[in-house]
């Protein structure tokens, strides 16, 4: 069974291709309160204050006891013939969520961000698929609809995380000259995360189109094309020695900007790996 967190909370059995959503919010609240420390002994007084925050019901441990009990039987439901009531373990006056990486879609998710970052600096283009691919499991914002503090700090992890993955794959396509197909996403982009200036930057750098060198003076093919203003601008001079020398130029400031974009999808990627394994 998978834990679908990169969205609406959900409960899917991979064998009979069936998402299971809990419809109490008390429910959804321990659940994400619980997958935020998998494996983890949660005290109950914290999962206490995960559901009625400062203001918990007369006897709480009993109706902690009674929410989780109805939980165990919605994750037998969700999963028939999987470990059900074993999943969710009563202990030491707390409870433990038995959860494994593959069951988590997040996990699932920085798995793919990391094999882009050790594709990058060798395959940009292959680095660039497979963050798409990561990014395709999400299915709306993190763990939407009730939830508790925890929750609420899970969610704004995942949603860094997410972003940090997307800002990673346009520099990927920057750097392999998708310009134009990125610009409509860097625009919903732009307008969906103002305070964020990378997406900014990166739109103006798609809009710019790639930079490209003209054709040596004696002849030959150009890498892409280049913006006409770059041949108007440098049109004077000695003939083939000046197109020449304005062809080295813009190879020059291409390869620059390919050695940014390259940089900064790398040091995106990197330090996402590195807060997920922390």
């Amino acid at each position: 069974m998978q834990f679908r967190m990169l969205g609406p909370l959900q409960m899917y059995d991979d064998r009979r291709r069936a998402a299971t959503e809990l419809t109490s919010p008390l429910q959804q609240r321990l659940l994400k309160a619980l997958l935020a420390h998998p494996n983890t002994l949660v005290p109950a007084s914290v999962l206490v204050r995960e559901l009625w925050g400062g203001r918990p019901p007369q006897k709480a441990g009993n109706a902690l006891q009674a929410h989780a009990s109805r939980l165990r039987r919605a994750m037998e439901r969700a999963e028939p013939g999987g470990p059900g009531a074993a999943r969710l373990v009563a202990r030491d006056a707390g409870y433990l969520l038995r959860v494994g990486p593959e069951e988590l879609d997040s996990a699932r998710f920085r798995l793919g961000v990391r094999r882009a970052r050790a594709l990058a600096g060798s395959d940009p283009e292959e680095a660039g698929l497979l963050l798409r691919q990561a990014l395709s499991r999400w299915r709306g914002a993190a763990l939407a609809g009730p939830r508790g503090p925890a929750g609420d700090a899970l969610a704004v992890v995942l949603e860094q995380e997410r972003l940090g993955a997307l800002e990673a794959v346009f520099d990927l396509s920057l750097l392999t000259g998708q310009h134009r197909r990125i610009v409509p996403e860097l625009r919903e982009a732009v307008l969906a995360h103002p305070a964020r200036p990378r997406f900014r930057e990166q739109l103006g750098r798609a809009l710019a189109g790639p930079r490209v060198t003209p054709p040596p003076a004696g002849g030959g093919r150009a890498l892409r094309p280049v913006p006409p203003a770059l041949g108007d601008a440098r049109s004077g001079g000695d003939g083939a020695g000046s197109g020449e020398l304005d062809r080295l130029r813009a190879l020059v400031e291409r390869i620059a900007s390919d050695q940014h974009a390259l940089r900064s999808a790398i040091a995106q990627l990197s330090e996402l790996v590195g807060r997920t394994a922390a």
